[in-house]
């Protein structure tokens, strides 16, 4: 039997950034644990973008529609602890061995809805040597755009960088999940690409 697919969703201001349909390895009270796979086709929105890599939307800037987007590459696994500001992303590979990096995605902790899962990118993410020896903050200039753009507030960036020191301190000491067995959650061989469910457009 497949695992369920549900819709994880970037959210702003209510309205969706961008959704992905994921397969539901985990859904327990200290653990949600997600797997897209490589092909999988999301929706992303075709507002105007901006900041450093032009990769950020523009505050303020109205809908304008949905466009699709493909995750290249290899499939990724996201585990969130309910209630953590942050979720943890490894990649695996066609060989079905996972990247010798770790991805902590600083977010709104995840919040059920009856499309899946929602949350709001926070821009800045931390980078992490399999190892756990070292690790480096992403996307810092980005951060520093959403700022100046309007998009966030200075209290909603002062929250980003509170979370961000509470992931490091997670990684240094090397708590779950970074000590765990990430095979407890390898997903099921030869999964179908899975495609977004209804409601992914629904605003929250």
């Amino acid at each position: 039997m497949l695992p369920e697919i549900v819709n994880l969703r970037w959210m702003h201001e209510a309205h969706v950034e961008s959704a992905h349909p994921v397969y539901l390895l985990e859904q327990t009270a200290r653990v949600i644990a997600t797997f897209e796979p490589g092909n999988a086709v999301g929706m992303h929105s075709t507002r105007p973008k901006g900041g450093p890599r032009g990769r950020n939307l523009e505050p303020g800037t109205p809908h304008t529609g949905f466009a699709q987007g493909i995750w290249t590459g290899d499939g990724v696994l996201r585990v969130h602890r309910p209630g953590e500001a942050w979720s943890t992303w490894r990649w695996l590979g066609a060989d079905r061995t996972w990247s010798g990096t770790w991805y902590v995605n600083l977010e709104e902790p995840w919040a059920r809805s009856s499309a899946g899962y929602d949350t709001e990118d926070w821009i800045l993410d931390v980078v992490v040597a399999d190892d756990g020896a070292s690790w480096r903050y992403k996307d810092e200039d980005e951060l520093e755009w959403a700022v100046a753009s309007g998009r966030f507030t200075t209290a909603e960036i002062a929250r980003v960088r509170l979370a961000g020191l509470d992931a490091v301190a997670v990684i240094e000491s090397r708590a779950w999940p970074f000590d765990f067995d990430w095979n407890a959650w390898l997903p099921p061989a030869g999964l179908p690409v899975p495609a977004l469910q209804p409601g992914w457009d629904n605003a929250r």
